[in-house]
């Protein structure tokens, strides 16, 4: 008998049959990822203090005799331009006090931060802002100026309070029309009695800055010691008697100026360099150098202290560096054949250590380290991270700027994780838009076991480097760190097909069947 079979039937059928396995099974699966780029980094700092501000402690003692005539609106205004300098510049501490007076009576003080303060230091703090205000020191009358004296008291009272800091720069700035007259016993003093004073009080002085061997005769220093990296009198004082002067003309103001030339020729026992900043002046009439030592008598205030600045400038910024930080001890890792190092625009050369004889050029260690930044005037600016070593004419000196850049380190994968387990003949791979074929030499190879391809819960798609395998006799990349783990079925990638930073990957595959 003959079946017939509806046309549509017949249709269906034969559509049915020329339909082979792929059109029914699961769609194909594009799975796109990419690598961090490598991280560019520079940094920039000139040699003034810009990385580390060193600490620098001062002393302003203003002249509150009755006889004064220079504490006024423009004197306020330069002691504001004065201080607006020094914190820009500098981790300071600044205590403002009366000339003529006793212990921390109307004496106030400024500070960047409160941080190491005592309740002394802190029961005289005041805002920068109200520096200038709090120069209307009650004015004194008939009494003697014994202004060297009262820097001593002063430096010993708060050398404990936190206000005069252990290993900082100690600037004393004393403001006088008349001098230190209070060596003068009985109706006929002498020069000899002037000399022994300024003798004694300033081996107390010196013995308060620290890092010195008192002379024959002074006797072994006692009390409190700062240990100042540096120490500086500045006397702003009478240079004639067109402003005011109890001594006569000859004698004008002969204490402080003594001071401030002798405390800025004074050795130190640690091997710091004295100050060399103002060069070899001739003596002025009284025979004294006229080391830190300024003419108060100008009826421009303006100007007032800008002797003062010049010195702390000249002698505080002129710092030579042997080392030059790279990165804080937190940054990214750094590729260590990758740093490069310009000094005013200009490359310096790469040395290997240890550096031997007479090199120029600069040497990379890749770890953290603790290191002293400065070399002159002293040892100093401590700072901990990555940093670079300077040698020869790659050292800086300011006003020297030094530009560091650096790389994070490359990093290689041998690996791309599947998402599904894939139908092998079915993969196709992409690196940064070019095709990769399948090879186990320069290509990639699906990670199998039994013939199946291998599941892993974590793998770390990271290497060491292409052609890299841990053992040598094997296949198995050398892992790369920090590990980049992943989960999914694996291809790994053989040769010139391992990738770094910066790709982009695109695979296009069917998932397996079963």
């Amino acid at each position: 008998m003959k079946v017939l079979f509806p046309p549509v039937l017949i249709i269906l059928a034969l559509f049915l049959s020329s339909c082979g396995k792929e059109q029914f099974s699961t769609s194909r699966k594009v799975e796109t990822t990419s690598t961090s780029p490598i991280q560019l980094n520079s940094s920039k700092a000139c040699s003034s203090f810009t990385l580390i501000k060193p600490q620098v402690d001062f002393l302003f003692l203003w002249d509150n005799s009755s006889s004064t005539t220079f504490i006024n609106n423009s004197t306020k205004t330069a002691l504001n331009n004065t201080i607006d300098s020094i914190s820009s510049r500098f981790d300071y501490h600044i205590l403002l006090a009366p000339l003529v007076g006793s212990g921390n009576g109307d004496a106030k003080f400024v500070s960047e931060t409160p941080v190491g303060l005592g309740s002394a230091a802190l029961g005289m703090k005041i805002d920068r802002s109200q520096a200038a205000n709090s120069l209307n020191f009650s004015s004194v009358q008939g009494t003697l100026e014994s202004g060297v004296e009262r820097v001593r008291e002063l430096l010993s009272l708060n050398s404990s309070n936190g206000v005069f800091r252990q290993n900082a720069y100690t600037v004393v700035v004393v403001m006088s029309n008349e001098d230190d007259n209070s060596w003068i016993n009985g109706a006929y003093p002498t020069s000899y009695d002037r000399d022994q004073y300024v003798k004694t009080k300033l081996h107390q002085i010196l013995c308060l800055r620290g890092n010195y061997y008192p002379a024959a005769g002074m006797g072994a220093c006692s009390g409190p010691s700062l240990n100042s990296l540096q120490m500086r009198f500045i006397s702003l004082v009478a240079k004639s008697d067109k402003c005011g002067g109890s001594q006569p003309t000859w004698d004008q103001n002969r204490v402080y100026k003594e001071m401030s030339s002798k405390i800025y020729t004074s050795s130190y026992s640690n091997g710091t360099l004295m100050p060399t900043d103002q060069g070899n002046p001739a003596p002025d009439p009284d025979g004294i150098v006229p080391f830190d030592t300024y003419d108060i008598c100008n009826s421009d205030f303006t100007h007032l202290f800008d002797g003062v600045n010049s010195s702390i400038q000249d002698t505080l910024i002129k710092h030579k560096y042997d080392y030059w930080p790279v990165a804080t001890s937190s940054a990214s890792a750094i590729d260590p054949n990758e740093v490069k190092v310009f000094k005013d625009g200009v490359e310096q050369s790469r040395l290997n250590e240890p550096v031997v004889g007479a090199q120029n050029g600069f040497s990379f260690t890749n770890m953290v380290q603790t290191q002293d930044t400065r070399y002159e005037p002293s040892p100093g600016e401590p700072f901990t991270g990555y940093l670079v070593r300077l040698y020869g004419n790659a050292r800086v000196t300011y006003p020297e700027c030094m530009t560091v850049t650096t790389q994070t380190p490359k990093e290689y994968y041998g690996y791309i994780a599947l998402q599904a387990k894939p139908a092998e003949s079915t993969i196709t791979l992409k690196i940064n838009g070019i095709s990769i074929p399948q090879s186990a030499t320069n290509g990639w190879q699906l990670v199998k076991s039994g013939g199946q391809p291998l599941y892993f819960s974590s793998k770390n798609i990271k290497i060491t480097g292409p052609g890299q395998f841990c053992p040598s006799s094997s296949t198995t990349y050398c892992a790369g760190s920090p590990a980049d783990l992943k989960s999914g079925y694996m291809i790994q990638l053989m040769g010139n097909a391992v990738y770094s930073n910066g790709a982009a990957i695109e695979l296009n595959y069917l998932p397996a069947a079963n």
